[in-house]
């Protein structure tokens, strides 16, 4: 029997990203991103940055769960082990049939905090694969954002504060002692036990002693739901038990 115990670590950049840096019209002026979509960037993670409004479809494949520490976020959980992604193939394919987060679909762009500011920069990550020096969707024509890169902005914008509500969703469930600690043990056929700490699920009975006052103002906020659809993303657990098993199948 073999156990491997991991947790999903805080980097110095945000998953994902190498070389984030501002888009320029100079700089960037004849750059674009390819059409053809690889996901080997995503390969190697174990879990991805989820925000509430993405937890109807992503409960449908991913098991939901809150990072630990003060600010507690939503992530899907992709693989039992550290640095592994069991959506991703090694051709870079994302698993047929499966919501891919917008975290990901975001990816090579990013907003990034203007100090002493409540604006956001956009960024992309120059190590990106994806990018081409010469494309021919430009992100700029003329000098002027084109088309392609004011549908980006757009997009992040919408994610930026989609996740700004999905943190005070987590912060309001930490203060009222809703999140606690978990470990996540998968143990698959042939003995081996995969375990996953640094993890926060919703404490159910902690939930039937809300007040009246409080489930109102879950449910006004557009919360209540999202917590139902958590509890049911709980059920994939046995999926990625499957996969982990035909993923050291195909590897033997």
């Amino acid at each position: 029997m073999s156990e491997t115990s991991n947790q999903p670590a805080a980097a110095a950049l945000p998953p994902f990203y190498r070389k984030p840096m501002p888009v320029d019209a100079v700089q960037h002026a004849r750059v674009g991103v390819s059409n053809k979509i690889n996901f080997g960037f995503a390969r190697d993670t174990n879990a991805i940055l989820l925000t509430g409004q993405e937890f109807s479809v992503a409960a449908r494949t991913y098991p939901i769960a809150f990072s630990s520490g003060a600010q507690p976020v939503p992530f899907a959980v992709v693989g039992l082990r550290e640095c592994e992604n069991l959506f991703v193939d090694a051709a870079g394919n994302w698993r047929e049939d499966t919501y891919i987060p917008a975290y990901v679909r975001r990816y090579p762009f990013i907003f990034s905090e203007v100090p002493n500011s409540t604006q956001f920069l956009l960024c992309l990550d120059e190590a990106a694969e994806c990018l081409e020096p010469e494309s021919q969707q430009p992100l700029f024509v003329d000098g002027k954002p084109s088309t392609v890169l004011q549908d980006v902005l757009k997009f992040c914008e919408a994610f930026q504060a989609q996740n700004q509500d999905t943190q005070a969703l987590g912060q309001w469930l930490d203060q009222h002692g809703l999140l606690e600690d978990r470990v996540a043990r998968a143990e698959l056929e042939g003995g081996q036990v995969f375990t996953m700490s640094g993890l926060r699920l919703l404490n159910v009975p902690k939930l039937g002693e809300l007040s009246d006052a409080q489930v109102l103002e879950l449910h006004k906020r557009g919360w209540l739901a999202l917590l139902h659809f958590q509890l049911q993303s709980l059920d994939n657990w046995r999926s990625l038990n499957r996969l982990m098993l035909n993923r050291l199948q195909q590897a033997a």
